[in-house]
């Protein structure tokens, strides 16, 4: 499946808060957040891999971290564990302002 029409589908699955394909694209673009390198979410929220060097991304565990909190560990995941392999997206500049917020919106409405 091309890659547009494949994350189209995922973005169809999501939940209506995390419709955004702007940040589905975010989540698996390589030259951005690329988080799907690292990280897991539930089936039909975005493209299926075995990633497991990070934590799997779990609607209920977002919510309960609250946007707050999901937006300081991609601002800067150093701050709450030095020894991390995350890139710090906000300190470096991965990503600007406007992309971290569709990105933890995207992350605290996944199923």
């Amino acid at each position: 499946m091309p890659r547009a029409a494949a994350l189209l589908a995922c973005a169809i699955a999501l939940p209506s808060a995390a419709q955004s394909p702007a940040a589905l694209e975010l989540f698996v673009r390589r030259d951005k957040g690329h988080c799907i390198a690292c990280h897991q979410v539930p089936a039909g929220a975005g493209p299926a891999t075995r990633a497991d060097l990070g934590p799997r991304l779990e609607g209920p565990r977002m919510r309960e971290m609250g946007k707050r909190a999901l937006r300081a560990i991609v601002v800067d995941p150093t701050v709450a564990n030095p020894d991390t392999v995350m890139p710090p997206y906000g300190r470096h500049r991965l990503l600007d302002a406007a992309e971290i917020e569709r990105l933890v919106d995207y992350l605290h409405a996944l199923p």
